[in-house]
């Protein structure tokens, strides 16, 4: 199965191509892995290619329906999203209700229920229903990041595909063609989005880059210990309230990298690997300190999760780094 929009995940598209071209189609699917990864991308380009008119397992991306599907126009594709904090009653009694019909188009109707985490306990209880006596012209694909929170009863009817996280250098080629980056940009992003394209265009957004070359380069610098360098790193890292778990997450990440440095030297294993003489320049550091440094920055941002006053926690971590 292909998919134009589609980056990563061959095994799950060949799994789903080779039922499609075989006809075992199973009637629930449960799609699962990480936020961020192109589940619902996978899904999409699944519904494309069942109701696609060339009657092929893969989607020609050309077709009325292809076209249907890629506007989100096609009566034989529904896709049900929370409202508000819960996926409703009402949407899946709708859902219920639609599979009692023939689909309009064609053989074969979706239901893609994003976030299915979020069904109702009612709602839930009421797909359950739909689970146990399947119409066969009806499929329902589930797609959640959390899937231990679905009932054990509505999971053990799907068939499940499990989503990894992307491959840096998907990531990246991502970044290139649809992003417009540049090659070193989309690559250091990319290793920093832990195989989410989604968090890899947040990191975008919030100038990530930028920041990250703020904190490399007061870290890196000597002196850094000193009280009116800490002042500034603690300025730096709280520019933004609603930003600091993030900075503090960037900060460890490039302690841990100085570490990975230090014991190993394999740039290939670095997070900030364009960044290498920075990396160096930390990793003048000893063992226990950055040791200690990753332990204290854990420490806050447990603490931040608790809810605990961002800046009072930023300033007592930062005048406690071993600098």
């Amino acid at each position: 199965m292909s998919g134009r929009a589609v980056y990563g995940h061959e095994r799950q598209r060949e799994q789903l191509g080779a039922a499609i071209a075989g006809g075992r189609l199973a009637h629930a699917y449960l799609f699962h892995g990480r936020d961020g990864i192109g589940k619902q991308e996978v899904a999409k380009a699944f519904a494309a290619a069942v109701l696609c008119g060339k009657g092929q397992p893969t989607p020609c991306d050309a077709c009325v329906a292809c076209k249907k599907v890629q506007s989100g126009n096609h009566p034989d594709l529904i896709i049900l999203k929370p409202d508000g904090a819960f996926i409703r009653m009402q949407a899946v009694r709708e859902l219920i209700g639609a599979m009692a019909f023939r689909p309009m188009e064609g053989g074969r109707r979706l239901f893609l229920i994003d976030d299915a985490d979020r069904l109702h306990p009612a709602a839930a209880n009421a797909l359950l229903k739909t689970l146990e006596e399947p119409a066969a012209a009806n499929i329902i694909v589930l797609i959640t990041a959390k899937p231990y929170l679905l009932p054990r009863t509505i999971i053990s009817r799907c068939r499940q595909l499990r989503f990894q996280p992307l491959r840096r250098e998907t990531v990246a080629r991502f970044l290139e063609e649809q992003g417009g980056l540049e090659a070193n940009a989309a690559h250091a992003l990319a290793a920093s989005a832990e195989g989410s394209i989604a968090r890899a265009l947040q990191l975008r957004r919030e100038d990530y880059l930028a920041d990250r070359e703020g904190i490399l380069a007061r870290l890196a610098a000597g002196q850094v210990g000193a009280p009116l360098s800490r002042l500034a790193l603690f300025r730096h890292l709280g520019k933004r309230k609603k930003d600091i778990p993030d900075k503090l997450t960037l900060l460890q990440s490039c302690f841990r990298d100085a570490l990975v440095w230090r014991e190993l030297q394999d740039r290939e294993m670095l997070i900030h690997g364009d960044c290498l003489e920075q990396i160096r320049g930390i990793a003048r550091l000893s063992t226990n300190d950055l040791l200690f440094n990753l332990d204290a920055i854990d420490a806050s941002l447990r603490a931040l999760e608790a809810n605990a006053n961002k800046l009072l926690t930023l300033e007592a971590m930062t005048f406690t780094l071993r600098l």
